[in-house]
């Protein structure tokens, strides 16, 4: 039995090779769109192997576009997928972002699907990391982040719940192909697994501001400056009005709670220039890279990969002709 497991680049782009709906991986189902890689290395995989195991942001779990809700349909129809586990936040070191844990097995004995939701289950570590950028002063730096890690107890009682197809409140529960119909084709564990919840009981303010200013962090991480004409012409000054709006908003939110030591950050993500054509953007982070800074780049480094083979088979038909000319006589390099 072939196996994968696979942590893949999220939200690759990649683009369609060449009669790629005639290829084995992709025959039965809709090409994954060319603006998102996280179906293909799913389908490639199954192609290959009897169970994958994959880490994928949750988008893949309910992204609205045709194609990836067909691929889902597919896959849950076809009886490959056995589980999926949701899980919490802040599991890694460059990125807050939840990603979900995709299980398959095109050999199972039922036609079961075990959701879990493991959000709320796991435990703080805290870690230390050097600073990778900014010269001596911040690599020799060494900065602690608070991460979340599931311990041995918790992965046994998620694997044990997957392996017993065990439906259990607040954590999983085993539906039917039918189930997942209904839902259309949703695969967020949070839709099914039932919750027990006191609804007299809430969170604290502490840890309410925490998951905010959390987000916040996450938006003000990479700022973008851009002239105001080009802003205008690509719909953005949207954003700039909602993000003035929400600075009031926390502006007033912090004259109330500053009486009980609670404070709201300031969003800072954009900001108009006049420079002519000025696009900009900033990591204003010191201790992460921006998620979608990594997307820019890892789209920057694909095109310049293709525009690097481009480069050299246009300097090989240049040197190949160039030779070519120096030996028949056309072209003398004394005269040059």
């Amino acid at each position: 039995m072939k196996v994968c497991i696979s942590n893949p680049p999220y939200n690759l782009r990649w683009e369609h090779p060449v009669f790629a709906q005639v290829q084995e991986r992709f025959s039965q189902t809709f090409l994954p769109p060319e603006s998102n890689s996280n179906f293909a290395f799913i389908l490639t995989a199954l192609n290959e192997c009897d169970k994958c195991v994959f880490i994928l942001p949750n988008n893949v779990l309910n992204a609205g576009n045709k194609e990836e809700v067909e691929i889902r349909k597919y896959l849950v129809e076809k009886n490959y997928l056995e589980a999926v586990i949701a899980c919490p936040q802040n599991m890694f070191e460059a990125t807050s972002i939840p990603v979900c844990i995709l299980c398959f097995n095109k050999k199972k004995d039922t036609t079961k699907i075990v959701m879990v939701n493991a959000i709320d289950y796991c435990d703080k570590e805290v870690r230390e990391q050097r600073g990778q950028f900014g010269g001596s002063a911040h690599e020799n730096r060494v900065y602690k982040k608070e991460v979340n890690v599931f311990s041995d107890s918790q992965i046994e009682m998620i694997v044990s719940v997957i392996k017993n197809k065990v439906s259990e409140d607040n954590l999983s529960k085993c539906v039917t192909i039918e189930d997942v119909k209904s839902n259309e084709y949703n695969l967020s564990p949070t839709l099914y697994v039932t919750q027990n919840l006191d609804e007299e009981k809430t969170r604290s303010y502490e840890d309410i501001s925490n998951d905010l200013n959390r987000i916040i962090n996450y938006k003000n991480c990479l700022k973008l400056t851009i002239n105001e004409t080009l802003a205008k012409s690509l719909g953005l000054l949207d954003i700039v009005e909602n993000m003035k709006e929400s600075q009031k908003l926390s502006e007033n939110m912090n004259e109330i709670l500053g009486k009980i030591d609670i404070k709201i950050k300031k969003e800072n993500f954009i900001s108009l220039s006049k420079n002519k054509n000025e696009i900009k953007f900033e990591n204003n982070s010191k201790e992460q890279i921006s998620e979608i800074l990594w997307l820019i780049l890892n789209n920057w480094r694909q095109m310049i990969y293709h525009l690097n083979t481009e480069e050299n088979r246009y300097l090989a038909e240049l040197r190949d002709k160039l030779l070519n000319d120096l030996f028949s006589g056309k072209v003398d390099l004394d005269k040059v």
